[in-house]
């Protein structure tokens, strides 16, 4: 129940999620401080699916880095992360799809499938939104404004990150 777009640029890679935070019916009004877009170290990550997920990435990786920005690194990332988290949840599953940008580069995850970001993606139940506005050339902010405004399961504020290429 989110989204997070990306566009990669001739100067950087841009970011951008929505706010919404959901227990079982209910939204949670927040100030746009829940992290699905965080910053650790050099990487920018996107989150969309359970906040605990989420959470519990953003702690992997404080001490965990793919060895390179390339597809193969990434599945050996996304494994050890499994095996992490197995270990303190008793879950191995991914559950939630990631955007990460780092090193001049984004991927795109849904479970172990990797796919590297050459030009726009989304993802989150808003996706078909934020991906037709930026089909039609929109930034970021657009496609999550445009998904906040069509899918009831986004919400603003938008929150955006950039990483230099």
């Amino acid at each position: 129940m989110s989204v997070v777009a990306c566009r990669i640029n001739g100067d950087g890679i841009e970011l951008s999620a929505d706010s919404i935070c959901v227990q079982g019916y209910t939204q949670e009004k927040t100030s746009g401080k829940f992290a699905k877009l965080f910053e650790v170290a050099d990487m920018v990550i996107g989150g969309v699916g359970l906040a605990s997920e989420n959470v519990l990435m953003q702690v992997f990786a404080l001490t965990h880095k793919p060895a390179s920005p390339t597809e193969a690194d990434m599945v050996v990332f996304l494994s050890e992360f499994s095996a992490w988290k197995k270990a303190r949840t008793d879950k191995f599953d991914m559950e939630n799809d990631f955007i990460f940008a780092f090193e001049g580069k984004a991927f795109r995850t849904n479970g172990f499938s990797i796919k590297e970001v050459t030009d726009y993606t989304a993802i989150g139940a808003g996706m078909d939104f934020a991906l037709a506005a930026l089909y039609l050339g929109h930034g970021t902010v657009k496609a999550v404004e445009t998904a906040c405004e069509l899918s009831v399961y986004c919400e603003r504020p938008v929150i955006t990150k950039r990483v230099a290429r």
